[in-house]
């Protein structure tokens, strides 16, 4: 978990615990230096690749009210069953991002942006 070894938005980690034992299974040298290096680049990658589901977790617990939450998670489970499998993957598309984000907005701009930007409401 200290990795950051997690699906930001839904927070499953047994994915992610799977590459990596994959990753260190495949490994030549398992050294400490080496292991060291090999999760800890792993580690920053995978971090590097979820930006957008930072943000989009920061937009439904910053941005949306409480009791208002979970009309965001109906509208995200009225899309299309492929789009979700891989936004559960981590693996959404740029088509699949923007169609999130794209329609009415659930949550005001303003606060949604002060959300991505880390300022309080």
């Amino acid at each position: 978990m200290r990795a950051g070894l997690f699906h930001p938005v839904t927070g499953y980690s047994l994915p992610d615990a799977v590459r990596l034992a994959a990753l260190i299974g495949n490994a030549r040298d398992l050294s400490g230096a080496a292991l060291h290096d090999l999760t800890y680049g792993h580690a920053r990658r995978i971090w590097r690749q979820r930006g957008y589901y930072r943000m989009l977790s920061a937009m439904l617990f910053r941005a949306a009210e409480p009791a208002e939450r979970y009309r965001i998670l109906e509208r995200f489970y009225r899309l299309d069953d492929g789009l979700v499998a891989r936004f559960y993957a981590g693996q959404s598309s740029i088509f699949d991002r923007a169609r999130v984000l794209a329609g009415k907005p659930p949550v005001p701009v303003k606060r949604a942006l002060a959300a991505i930007r880390g300022s309080s409401r």
